[in-house]
């Protein structure tokens, strides 16, 4: 059996790998543990290594063989003296006949290696992450004060691997967090508290059309001079918040300004944050113009339909003008002749004349024929409603206004609106009106916004409104406005001959109905 000999550490051996690895980190650092700890003990070999726990294997950071580093070495640990160090999680100090212990390492007897200690790399929560270790040429036996700093070198390059494993995983984070950051949908600005931009993902340089560069935008050229003024609110409401609860959610109450001036809604997040005793924000932003568009054109296009709905149920059992009388054919004929123009019409006659009817022949002769006919009967409106069904109202306009909607006269664009016994308008209403007869426009209830609206009136009444206008409840300007092309109904009683026929018409409606054929 080979003579052992002692492996010691002078202190002049210490002081080397003290100041050998002091100023280093990272692969410095590892080539400077493993070259001064190999020539301080005394050992041919030293080296450092990293756990590749999926493939049980060891990494070798740096390895110093006699008088030069090894690159790229890795091994597994099965059949190596290594094993036992990761497997037990110990010191391991095998003195002598290292090759006879482990006749299937491959890499022993190329070193000429005869003894072997290790000690393995351990996370703080005792997770494995590489080991330590030492080869020699010449059988070694154990010393305390060797053991000793061997374990404080090894605790030393355990800290600095646990420091690049952190390192690494902080670069891969802020790599998975710019990619996040500049690939969201939504544009995200940050600003200081000067307002001065020092972030900015591609999709917020895209919504403001600005190229970012450090230092040289103001976060208020994004936005409009009553937004500013609310963001300054909302910072400041922040500011009084605590720590745990500093953002804010702004529901369509900012408007921003992107390219060539163009300002559209935009909803956002607010948060505020404090870093190296500087305060910052975050902007994440969502240009909602086309969604309010589109939520503006689905909510008329359901109260259209709603509209149309009702209005086919009401056509149920209807029938066409029928009659001879030279009465009703004069009608007929002014019908003819005012269909294809925009004329305002006026309707009068009893009730029971068919004043609808006719107003549902001149929109289907019109070239409104494909737009909504929307009948409005007044007198069954209550007083103060009928502004908001005409004009519609803003969500919370009046107790009970739950919801946004649109008025008649926004469902009618494009197409006819019927104002049937146009007598019971209030005063208020005949005013804005006639607005809407002379300028084409309108404000709905609660909103100072304005509609512009194409429609054609026409309107009906049983009542004298010439008389009302003497009396002083029905305003005379509207009434020569929707006075422009009169039809008077003549009621039955003045059709003696077209009774016979409404009788047969009737008749044979309800044999049809009924399945019944009619008696001869």
């Amino acid at each position: 059996m080979s003579q052992q000999n002692s492996v010691s550490l002078s202190p002049q051996g210490l002081k080397e790998i003290v100041e050998g690895t002091s100023a280093e980190t990272g692969e410095k650092f590892f080539n400077a543990l493993v070259q001064h700890l190999a020539r301080a003990i005394g050992t041919k070999c030293a080296w450092v290594t990293e756990w590749i726990a999926d493939q049980r294997s060891l990494r070798a950071l740096s390895f110093w063989a006699g008088d030069s580093h090894i690159a790229d070495f890795e091994y597994a640990i099965a059949d190596t003296p290594c094993a036992s160090v990761i497997e037990n999680r110990r010191l391991v100090l095998i003195p002598d006949r290292l090759l006879d212990l482990f006749p299937r390492d491959p890499s022993l007897e190329p070193l000429g290696a005869m003894s072997y200690m290790g000690v393995p790399l351990l996370d703080t929560n005792g997770e494995i992450l590489g080991h330590l270790a030492v080869m020699n040429d010449a059988p070694m036996r154990e010393d305390e004060s060797v053991v000793a700093v061997f374990n404080i070198f090894a605790g030393r390059a355990a800290a600095e691997l646990r420091r690049l494993r952190r390192d690494r995983a902080l670069v891969e984070r802020e790599h998975k967090l710019s990619r996040l950051f500049d690939g969201a949908m939504d544009a995200i600005v940050e600003f200081d508290s000067d307002f001065r931009v020092t972030n900015i993902n591609a999709a917020a340089k895209k919504i403001f059309c600005r190229e970012y560069s450090a230092d040289d935008i103001s976060f208020n050229e994004f936005i409009t001079q009553q937004s500013r003024g609310k963001l300054i609110y909302l910072i400041e409401e922040l500011g009084r918040r605590p720590e745990d609860k500093q953002s804010i959610w702004i529901p369509e109450g900012l408007v921003g300004i992107g390219p060539e001036g163009k300002q559209f809604p935009a909803e956002a997040t607010l948060s505020r944050y404090e870093l190296a005793g500087l305060t910052f924000f975050t902007l994440i932003l969502r240009n909602i113009h086309d969604r309010i568009e589109t939520e503006e054109l689905i909510r008329s296009l359901k109260g259209e339909a709603a509209y149309l709905r009702a209005e086919i149920d009401k056509l149920q059992g209807f029938e066409e003008i029928v009659g001879e009388s030279p009465a009703l054919r004069s009608v007929l004929a002014d019908v003819e002749r005012v269909a294809g123009m925009d004329t305002t019409v006026l309707i009068t006659g009893e009730t029971g004349t068919g004043k609808e009817l006719i107003a549902r022949a001149i929109h289907r002769r019109s070239g409104r024929a494909q737009k909504p006919l929307i009948t409005v009967n007044c007198a069954a409106i209550s007083p103060h409603l009928q502004e908001s069904e005409f004009f519609g109202h803003e969500k919370g306009a009046f107790t009970g206004a739950v919801q946004r909607r649109d008025g008649r006269f926004k469902l009618a664009d494009g197409g006819t609106i019927f104002l049937d016994e146009v007598g019971e308008m209030s005063l208020d209403l005949q005013a804005k009106l006639l607005r809407v007869i002379q300028e084409g426009e309108f404000e709905p209830v609660g909103s100072s916004r304005t509609i512009r609206t194409d429609v054609r009136i026409i309107a009906a009444t049983n009542r004298d409104l010439e008389q009302m206008t003497r009396e002083g409840s029905f305003r005379a300007d509207l009434m020569y406005r929707l006075n422009v092309f009169p039809i008077h109904l003549p009621p039955l009683r003045d059709r003696a001959n077209d009774v016979v026929i409404m009788a047969q018409v009737f008749a044979h409606n309800l044999a049809t109905k009924s399945g019944r054929p009619l008696a001869p």
